[in-house]
């Protein structure tokens, strides 16, 4: 089985099973019959931002309160809730290319992840086709010439000479529901080269599809890219920069693009004997590459691959911090890919602004904080406000930075989040309230707990809430200390000291908050937060062991049926801190398997209907993917605060595996394999000067330098240790 690809025997007919191509800017979707084969295209920043939720009158948390207090959810829902309705903002589509190869016949299908290039034969038509991993356009080479091509423009609807009211509602709008003027289209020629691409307008500028097509040697070679500007000029440029392409030839270009691609793939890699683990690892590896990428927009919900049906996409294509993007942005760390993390905090860095003028705006706040729902420009977008416009989904955004820089001591990077974590901790104090020495939020949720009703807003503090803000504390003391703000760190010292325990019921269960428990089936969970993705209750002592352990078994207790695909790898999650290799994989397998598209799409629900989901829906997001993938990486290798325990959840019957280069924490690079059962190779290299300690037994091992005790091991920068 060849675990670095993807095949299919069949026509690829529905876009969220094609095949996936990407840069971090530029994404591509390849699928539907050969005589109307598309290529549905999608650029990061193609988003109309008009009409935002914010801009109405008195959209502030003092007002939220109110109506709480009050009890007005009706208000609170055609306020907040309801404006998330309105067409805009959201992402965009970018449109598609269509090429008729003059056949129609079954079409076979291949995706190499070595070298991110998609190959596809038509009986003895060969299509083959790769976006530049640097540079801006995508290539097709046909060995055939006489290739019609057409380009399609998203079918928005028409301008209305009067405003009407958004009749959709729900998590998917039609195009239809977006009135703008009609594209221009274009078709030139010139050099023997033909040049089709039309200009779309939209209520915030430009944007369009630009194509090249140059038959020569009975081939025909085809460029494209997509442009977006607030005026039309964006055509020209991207005409030059497909212009270069076609010179440059298809061999060259892919020359550049695969060497990219086999420096990404030297920075980690596995060998499991669970073939499924194994390729999905790689797949989701493939795909956090080429939707994320440093100097890019960070990946929304879906990446770079809008849906191509005639909607938006599903939930907009927003950016959501109450889950999505966090998880989204979990696996990259152990897997060695920094800078595909480094694109989203980047990005996060540069909306500092925009989340000043947030707190300020709507909770009358100093310091820092972002819409938990927004569009790419930082607006809030509204929603279930319990959520939506949540104060701590900032604090998991401020764990993300946090956990780069523990796994990469990097002082430089360090240097850079600090100043937006103290500008974020200045929010947070600005809006708790003290009582009896005790921090209390105003208002607190837990995440889409009893869904949009009165019933969502518990008794502060939630264990969510709690969770974030102990962490975020903690968070700082570590970093002051590290930057050498000692005042700093006294003061997040005792700041701490002012935030209750968390809520543990009569069970030893984590409650939802100190007045109620969990009592059925959830999605989110997040009064769990602590035992991940935060990792503040670990499973090191005997009181923490009995609270996790007990909060597992409620969670089985109250079933699937109301989860979605995240909830299981979360869940796997949760098995791995036990080290119960066995459910972890079998959830893992239930996940890849149910709650997948066979080109590894997290889709939500369980849309093949073989489990107890009753959410049997089919909308795709990235973040259960990742979730997934960083569960794989967890079965493999433990590393938190100075301690690794090496393949603490496998399966019993796993005697052989592998992992190359994964990043632990304090900026180690360890490598280690399994043999007949028994570890028989170890490497530890350090990144920066780091002490810790190894739980496994390495006794039967030799070791390269001297060590005293592997409970208690320091490295200095560069230095290397072998086991073997």
């Amino acid at each position: 089985m060849n675990t670095k690809a993807l095949h299919f025997d069949k026509t690829i007919t529905h876009w969220d099973e094609a095949l996936p191509l990407g840069n971090g800017d530029l994404g591509c979707l390849i699928w539907n019959s050969s005589d109307k084969l598309r290529f549905s295209l999608d650029k990061g920043g193609i988003w109309d931002c008009s009409n935002s939720p914010e801009n109405q009158d008195n959209f502030t948390y003092d007002d939220i309160k109110k109506l709480v207090a009050n009890k007005k959810q009706k208000q609170i829902q055609k306020k907040y809730d309801d404006s998330y309705n309105h067409p805009t903002p959201t992402k965009l589509p970018a449109g598609k290319i269509i090429l008729d190869l003059g056949v129609k016949e079954n079409i076979i299908s291949n995706l190499d992840f070595n070298t991110a290039q998609a190959e596809l034969m038509i009986g003895k038509i060969s299509v083959k086709s790769f976006i530049h991993a640097q540079n801006n356009y995508g290539l097709i080479e046909i060995n055939k010439t006489d290739v019609n091509l057409t380009i399609d423009n998203p079918k928005y609807g028409k301008i209305k000479k009067f405003s009407i009211k958004f009749p959709s509602k729900g998590t998917v709008q039609s195009l239809k529901n977006l009135h703008y003027p009609d594209a221009e289209f274009f078709n030139t020629t010139e050099n023997n080269i033909n040049y089709q691409y039309f200009i779309q307008p939209t209520n915030d500028g430009f944007y369009g599809i630009v194509t090249a097509k140059y038959e020569y040697n009975h081939q025909t070679l085809i460029a494209y890219t997509v442009g977006v500007s607030k005026d039309k000029s964006f055509a020209e440029n991207c005409k030059a920069t497909i212009k270069s392409a076609i010179e440059k030839g298809y061999d060259n270009a892919y020359t550049e693009h695969k060497k990219w691609w086999e420096e990404y793939w030297h920075q980690s890699s596995i060998t499991l004997p669970d073939k499924l683990l194994e390729e999905q690892w790689y797949l989701n590896n493939y795909l956090l590459a080429s939707c994320s990428r440093k100097h890019k927009f960070p990946m929304p919900l879906q990446g770079v691959w809008t849906a191509d049906n005639g909607s938006l996409p599903p939930w907009k294509g927003d950016y959501h911090h109450d889950l999505n993007t966090q998880m989204s942005y979990s696996s990259y760390l152990k897997a060695n890919h920094l800078e595909q993390g480094e694109c989203f905090i980047d990005y996060l860095l540069d909306m500092a602004e925009a989340g000043k003028k947030f707190a300020k705006n709507f909770y009358n706040a100093d310091g820092l904080c972002l819409p938990s729902v927004m569009d790419i420009e930082g607006h809030a977008l509204g929603g279930w406000c319990q959520y939506a416009l949540s104060p701590t989904n900032q604090l998991w955004l401020c764990q993300i930075m946090a956990r780069h820089y523990f796994f990469t001591k990097d002082k430089e990077y360090l240097n850079k989040i600090y100043p937006y974590m103290q500008e974020v901790g200045r929010f947070l104090i600005s809006i708790l309230k003290e009582k009896n020495g005790i921090y209390k939020l105003p208002l607190s949720t837990s995440p889409e707990i009893h869904d949009n009703s009165l019933k969502a807003w518990l008794t502060p503090n939630s264990n969510y809430d709690l969770a974030l803000m102990r962490c975020f504390a903690e968070n700082m003391i570590r970093l002051s200390d590290e930057i050498g703000n000692n005042h700093e760190t006294e003061i997040w010292q005792k700041r701490l000291d002012k935030f209750e325990p968390l809520a543990v019921n009569q069970n030893n269960i984590l409650m939802l908050s100190p007045d109620e428990s969990l009592s059925c089936s959830h999605r989110h969970h997040s009064h769990c937060m602590s035992i991940y993705p935060l990792r503040t209750l670990e499973y090191t002592t005997e009181k923490n062991k009995k609270i996790i352990d007990s909060t597992i078994k409620d969670l089985e207790k109250h079933g699937i049926s109301e989860w979605v695909g995240y909830s299981v790898g979360w869940m796997a999650q949760f098995y791995i801190i036990q080290s119960n290799g066995e459910k972890a994989c079998k959830l893992l397998h239930d996940f890849f398997n149910y709650n997948c598209t066979d080109n590894g799409f997290h889709i939500n629900g369980d849309f093949k209907h073989k489990t107890d989901f009753n959410m049997k829906y089919r909308l795709f997001t990235l973040e259960g993917n990742f979730i997934a993938t960083d569960a794989i990486q967890e079965m493999l290798l433990y590393s938190e605060w100075g301690k690794i325990k090496l393949f603490p959840a496998i399966p019993s019957n796993w005697t052989e595996a592998e992992f190359e280069n994964f990043r632990a924490y304090g900026g180690l690079l360890i490598s280690s394999k399994l043999t007949d059962g028994k570890i028989s190779y170890v490497k530890i290299k350090a990144t920066a000067y780091c002490t810790f300690t190894i739980e496994n037994d390495l006794s039967h091992l030799n070791c390269s330098i001297k060590i005293n005790d592997i409970k208690n091991i320091s490295l200095n920068k560069n230095d290397e240790i072998v086991f073997s």
